[in-house]
């Protein structure tokens, strides 16, 4: 009999936080691969949040850079105007951020499909106006700059390797975060809602409660992108934040796939590396996007995790058979 010892998952997630924290390594620090790394690190973190409003609890958000702007923006004038420390208006923009959305949701929760997408798409356009016309408090299309690094007394995190693990750190924690929700009853009860609402509330399911819930952890995890966002370029201004930042995010999502723990990872680490890539393209990149849509709608409905997952699925009933034969 072949007894092959299996890793324990604890061990394996040990191993994959250590090879993360070795990535700056492997870029040689390269200042420039450094940021991209912090930039898809933070697109990781939204997609996260993302996933759990719609991957867990099958709600959609086409505003999701409304979050994004509240949680860069409110750390970016606390720090900034008001010099607080900076990793304290990080979580401050985060549960500003959460808070917007449970009054959001309140009133929205009770939306479906397209009815609730026009809803949230409404909500993003009305910060992406407030942020621009806000002049007094946000200095409007000018942008804000001189937004300072985090710093632990007298240790700054000025350069880019030393931010990577800001990011990381965080990225970390709430990955981590987020497996412990899905695997609670409140994950289960979000699992329901998706499936059919209708009879998980005939099943006591408080469905508002809990769909308020979703929307408050996924705007909590992308307020935190946009602060952390906002430190790490040190400059913000409305176009970062407009309608086709939050299409972004739905592609990212959609690409990778929903519901599972990888899918927000490698859809978010993949367009994001693509996007940089397609900066020279302007106003054409919305262009790529839509056609990653389409192939992904068309040919891989459940993301690029469902399909090698599926994928795996074959090739372990291809060597049964071959070894029952």
């Amino acid at each position: 009999m072949n007894i092959r010892a299996k890793t324990p998952p604890s061990v394996k997630a040990l191993l994959l936080v250590v090879a993360g924290g070795l990535l700056p390594v492997i870029c040689f620090f390269d200042s420039y691969l450094v940021l991209l790394l912090c930039t898809t690190g933070i697109s990781i973190i939204v997609i996260t949040g993302l996933d759990i409003l719609f991957g867990y609890s099958g709600q959609i958000s086409l505003g999701h850079a409304g979050f994004y702007c509240i949680g860069a923006y409110t750390s970016a004038i606390l720090s900034r105007n008001l010099g607080l420390p900076v990793f304290a208006t990080i979580f401050i923009g985060g549960f500003l951020a959460m808070l917007v959305a449970v009054l959001l949701a309140l009133s929205a929760v009770k939306l479906v499909h397209h009815f609730l997408a026009l809803v949230t798409i409404s909500f993003g356009e009305l910060i992406y106006l407030f942020v621009s016309q806000a002049r007094g408090l946000t200095e409007g299309y000018t942008g804000m700059n001189f937004i300072p690094r985090p710093k632990i007394g007298t240790f700054a995190f000025e350069s880019n390797t030393s931010y990577f693990y800001v990011v990381y750190g965080m990225l970390v924690l709430l990955l981590f975060l987020k497996q412990r929700l899905v695997r609670s009853r409140t994950g289960r009860a979000f699992i329901a809602i998706r499936e059919d609402s209708h009879a998980a509330n005939g099943m006591g399911i408080n469905v508002t409660k809990y769909k308020t819930m979703a929307f408050a952890m996924s705007a909590l995890y992308t307020g935190l992108a946009g602060a952390l966002y906002a430190h790490l370029i040190g400059f913000i201004s409305p176009e970062s934040f407009s309608s086709s930042q939050s299409t972004l995010f739905l592609t990212m999502l959609l690409f990778g796939g929903m519901g599972n723990f990888w899918g927000p990872i490698i859809g978010a680490g993949a367009l994001a590396i693509l996007s940089e890539f397609l900066q020279k393209l302007g106003s054409y990149q919305m262009l790529v996007y839509g056609v990653f849509l389409l192939f992904i709608i068309v040919y891989i409905p459940g993301g690029v995790s469902r399909g090698l997952n599926v994928l795996s699925l074959v090739k372990w009933g291809a060597k049964k058979r071959n070894a029952s034969c």
